[in-house]
């Protein structure tokens, strides 16, 4: 039981207080990777710590580690052999039905999106292909172009997933033009569809809970964040900044809207470090993970000290 109610606490630490300090890692001149990989890490620790509620009910991990010298783990042995705590059963019983309904629903979700998301992008790859044109794109691999006038380009995640251009990037540099590709190729490689699919399907499942309703929006900001900085430095900082000075003017003209966040997008990339690595993803599971570790640990030292004190 103590092993449920810390993984359940924890659950709710990162659910409801995670918010609060995620936002503080995506600063300018702090690789976003760092946050990024900060939010998808805290939402995974978050869905794991709600399924490991129910097994560690079931399973009762506690009872096969009789060579422990746990006193938090010893005292509920004891209180329960004794009849001490008569509630417990009952507690047992309720943290499984909610921590069990949350699950079934993040687990629903989840899955309906993902099949929803894979159907939708083969369906919406085999679309372009045969409305567009494939071309070799350099050294970001192939693309398929689309005759529109609009300098725009997106891509389509997946095991075989593509970038769309339209023939308006033409008005760019070569340089430009294959910056936006690798931008565009960056979210392929860093699975960034399915990092967004993710999130917005456990906004879904859990709307009340704040780090699944605000980790969406967050993840979709810091994707491109990220994209941007893979592609400045395969392409150079100066590439991408014209090549998004430059389609967002087009844009701007034509009247479309396909540019969001410009200047914000802008300023990131003018206060990025120009050289160095950070050790993201290590970095932003010790963020993410901490919490969490903290919260399990402080339910085992009440348990141990309530049982001084009784």
């Amino acid at each position: 039981m103590i092993v449920a109610v810390a993984l359940f606490s924890s659950a709710l630490v990162l659910g409801f207080g995670a918010p609060r300090w995620l936002p503080r890692l995506a600063a300018p001149g702090v690789d976003p990777r760092l946050a990024l990989a900060a939010w998808v890490s805290t939402q995974v620790l978050f869905v794991g710590a709600l399924v490991g509620g129910p097994l560690a009910v079931v399973t009762r991990p506690g009872l096969r580690l009789e060579q422990m010298p746990l006193l938090a783990a010893t005292c509920v042995r004891t209180a329960r052999d004794e009849g001490l705590l008569p509630w417990l059963p009952y507690a047992e019983v309720a943290l499984w039905i909610v921590a069990g309904a949350l699950v079934g629903r993040i687990l629903l979700v989840v899955g309906r999106s993902y099949r929803r998301h894979r159907r939708d992008t083969a369906a919406h790859l085999n679309l372009v292909r045969i409305l567009g044109e494939t071309r070799p794109g350099g050294e970001v691999g192939e693309v398929v172009w689309l005759r529109e006038n609009s300098c725009a380009a997106y891509s389509i995640g997946g095991r075989n997933g593509a970038v769309v251009a339209s023939e308006g990037l033409s008005v760019l540099a070569p340089r430009e033009r294959h910056a936006v590709l690798a931008h565009e190729y960056a979210h392929i490689r860093g699975r960034h569809h399915v990092l967004v699919m993710f999130g917005a399907a456990l906004a879904a499942a859990l709307p009340f809970v704040p780090l699944c309703r605000q980790g969406v929006a967050w993840v979709r900001v810091l994707v491109e964040l990220a994209a941007d900085r893979r592609a400045a430095q395969a392409c150079g900082h100066d590439a991408v900044r014209d090549a998004l000075i430059r389609c967002s003017a087009h844009s701007a003209r034509s009247g479309t809207s396909s540019h969001r966040f410009v200047d914000d997008r802008l300023r990131w990339l003018g206060q990025a470090p120009r050289s160095g690595r950070v050790l993201a993803y290590p970095l932003a599971l010790t963020v993410s993970a901490f919490p969490a570790l903290l919260t399990g640990v402080s339910v085992v030292g009440i348990v141990a000290a309530s049982c001084f004190t009784a």
